[in-house]
């Protein structure tokens, strides 16, 4: 019999970065030598882009969807999903974490699924809100913002604070972004708007229509993109050109691809990543299937069939209906 743990630490390594997360956790705790390989930070395991599932009772955890892989993962989570009696949805997710909210209590949490960790936020209370944003999440601290679809304005909060704050805005919004150190908002007529000194707007020239969905999406280059859904499976992306202060609309983004959805949006590089296209903007349509949009064709391409796994369970609602949450996983 081989003694795999007596591997030679460089090959070990090797094997790391060719493993996903949930591979990853089982691998470091095979022996102690292979755990000890793993807190080499130079050595980590591939990160791909997860959807979120509704939960359908499974034993083994939340099952994540897995678009490199084309399969389903299992998580364990800490105890919120019932906890209490109170059900716990999750409403958001930023880095690795995910924002869980409890209408029963009014109150919030965030969680790391892959490392356990909880964080407390201050109570809330039980108004319906369109939407939780993670805005910043690092080891110094960690912002909080809630959207209201039936009132002007947000509430934010974030490390150190025991309460909420509540910001005015001119309209509703529709999404909020930190991006560059400065807060980004979108309203429900399309107006984007820059918090800082001095303010900065920038209308949108098309009427509102009943496929509303646009998100402020910002780049692993730094850069800030607006996603508007033009119609049932079509999309358009516009880039904020920094020195010109100018929004140019774009039908290529490069190696990235876009995850949108109504309580989280984000970019990620394709290169890499099996079954990953970049210059697409990844979506659930009205029939529950994960399908891309390519920016350059203009066409929809069907992904996966979700419609089977998102059986209804009465009790998990969260305030926006039931739509899908994206999720990047994190070990930090």
């Amino acid at each position: 019999m081989a003694d795999w743990a007596t591997l030679q630490t460089d090959i070990l390594g090797l094997i790391i970065k060719k493993l996903t997360v949930p591979d990853y956790l089982r691998f470091r705790a095979v022996c102690t030598s292979w755990n000890h390989v793993c807190k080499d930070e130079s050595y980590c395991p591939r990160v791909d882009p997860w959807l979120m599932l509704p939960p359908n009772l499974n034993p083994l955890g939340v099952q994540f969807f897995c678009i490199p892989e084309r399969k389903n993962q299992s998580i364990r989570l800490p105890t919120t999903i019932s906890l209490f009696g109170s059900v716990w949805a999750p409403v958001g997710s930023l880095n690795g974490w995910l924002i869980y909210f409890s209408q029963t209590y009014g109150t919030m949490q965030l969680v790391n699924p892959i490392s356990g960790r909880q964080i407390e936020l201050p109570p809330i209370g039980r108004r319906i809100f369109s939407k939780a944003k993670l805005l910043e999440m690092n080891e110094r601290n960690y912002i909080v913002a809630v959207l209201y679809g039936d009132g002007k304005g947000y509430k934010i909060t974030r490390k150190g604070s025991n309460n909420w704050s509540s910001v005015e805005s001119k309209h509703i919004l529709d999404d909020i972004i930190k991006h560059r150190g400065r807060l980004y908002t979108c309203d429900k007529y399309g107006t984007v708007e820059v918090w800082a000194e001095p303010p900065r707007a920038w209308p949108d020239e098309e009427d509102t229509h009943r496929w509303r969905f646009r998100c402020l999406v910002d780049t692993p280059a730094g850069d800030l993109i607006r996603v508007k859904r033009l119609g049932q499976n079509k999309f358009a992306v516009w880039i904020l050109d920094n020195e010109t202060s100018s929004w140019v609309e774009a039908d290529n983004i490069g190696d990235l691809a876009l995850f949108v959805s109504h309580y989280n949006s984000f970019s990620f590089p394709a290169k890499d990543h099996p079954n990953l296209k970049a210059n697409c903007i990844y979506f659930i349509d009205i029939h529950s299937n994960l399908c891309a949009f390519n920016l350059e064709h203009g066409t929809k391409e069907l992904v996966e069939t979700l419609a089977a796994g998102l059986g209804r369970n009465e009790q998990y609602r969260r305030p926006q209906g039931d739509q899908l949450l994206w999720f990047i996983p994190s070990l930090k």
